[in-house]
């Protein structure tokens, strides 16, 4: 599983804002009779009355929303793998935030484009045949354009694509179909809950509306000015990775680096071997570096924020190897040929150890929410540093140098 992170909260919660918009609420008991051929009133009867129908609205709600959840993760997808291609353009990049932010304008109210308030999806008042129909009119729901969903989900779409490759764009997008799909599917099961719940909530529709228009406004910022990873990075402490086990004693930010003194090195625990291969096919092994400093960088060709960071962990190599410092740089959650982070790495002028298989290695370390990160190793093998998110020199050399003034005690196990 992809690293969890603050990301996918936020595509949750935009399938929800979308099930609970002026273009999806009204509708949904309408739509849940159509799919299963079972009438308002009837799904509103006795408890024998509604068993009878509860297996038909399970089925073909379930049926329907599997067919828009397909629509939604291809499109999740497909704007991941395009996005590792075009958002290490800044202005690409600045342009999709500023139409994410058009986007939350509309729907707050303060910027009308009449080509936006059209709805493109196609009703019809014939009953789908079986599931097979009720899956293909939920394709039909989910790629039709609605004045409602349309921009929430062109926000989420453009959050996908600076997500980091096609894997964490449909991972993005599962949450956002799983935000819209779950509630819908509750409403079949219990409709008379629904109507009491939506007679309450109606005077509410303009609020949801603003409050999506809000939070496009602030993944357009964050997208606009390349913040996505730095906000995930700051939650990670709170949202840690799916399934990580964090085995040191410090986890930090760039605005939080800090380094045991040596009299509590000894309480870190040893990083794990890792063998794997390098971008020139040599092998590497880990502990081949015993007795050095070693910054462990994961990045990848598509990262913005890496790109900004590998010039001075560059320079930082050049002027620090002397002392004990070995900068290495792991290529994480990319599709990119070797040749292509070839090409990379002599664009970028990249002259330190390169290692493939980013991704199994940070498994082993306990795994990354997302690039930029960065693990300081001691010269005995000890993890005793994490970074999240893009740092500076200073913030490096803060956590690093004082390493370099430790002597290695543990013998290497190679």
């Amino acid at each position: 599983m992809e690293g969890t992170n603050i990301t996918i909260w936020v595509a949750f919660l935009a399938g929800l804002l979308s099930f609970l918009s002026p273009c999806v609420l009204p509708l949904v008991p309408g739509y849940v009779s159509l799919i299963s051929g079972v009438s308002i009133d009837h799904l509103k009867g006795g408890d024998e009355s509604r068993s009878i129908a509860r297996r038909a609205v399970i089925l073909n709600s379930i049926a329907f929303n599997i067919g828009l959840s397909m629509i939604f993760l291809s499109l999740g997808a497909a704007a991941g793998l395009l996005g590792t291609a075009i958002t290490s353009n800044p202005w690409v990049r600045i342009i999709g935030g500023v139409v994410i932010i058009g986007f939350g304008l509309q729907l707050i109210g303060l910027l009308k484009i009449g080509a936006l308030y059209k709805d493109t999806r196609f009703f019809s008042q014939q009953k789908p045949r079986g599931m097979l129909g009720s899956m293909t009119l939920g394709m039909a729901f989910a790629a039709g354009w609605t004045p409602c969903i349309g921009p929430i989900l062109g926000g989420i779409i453009g959050l996908a694509a600076t997500s980091g490759g096609w894997k964490r764009g449909l991972f993005l997008s599962c949450f956002y179909a799983a935000g819209l799909a779950v509630p819908f599917l509750l409403t079949g099961l219990g409709i008379n809950k629904f109507l009491s719940f939506y007679s309450k909530f109606r005077k509410h529709l303009h609020k949801v509306e603003v409050v999506s228009g809000v939070m496009l406004i602030a993944i357009g910022l964050l997208v606009a000015t390349n913040q996505v990873s730095r906000l995930n990075a700051f939650f990670s402490k709170w949202v840690p990775d799916a399934g990580a086990v964090l085995n040191t004693n410090d986890t930090a930010s760039p605005a939080q680096t800090s380094t045991a003194p040596p009299a509590q090195a000894s309480s870190f625990a040893p990083a794990p071997e890792i063998e794997t291969k390098k971008v020139t096919g040599e092998t590497f092994h880990l502990s081949d570096l015993h007795g050095r400093v070693v910054v462990l960088n994961f990045w990848a060709t598509w990262c913005v924020p890496c790109r900004e960071e590998i010039p001075e962990l560059v320079s930082m190599q050049h002027d620090l190897e002397a002392r004990g410092l070995s900068v290495v740089g792991a290529v994480w959650n990319d599709q990119a040929s070797a040749d292509e982070i070839k090409a990379f790495q002599k664009e970028m002028k990249l002259d330190y150890t390169i290692l493939l298989n980013g991704d199994n290695i940070a498994d082993k370390l306990g795994g990354i929410p997302s690039v930029p990160t960065t693990f300081i190793i001691d010269r005995d093998g000890r993890v005793r540093q994490k970074i999240f998110g893009q740092a500076h020199r200073s913030a490096f050399e803060a956590a690093i140098k004082p390493l370099l003034d430790e002597v290695a005690t543990v013998a290497s196990s190679k």
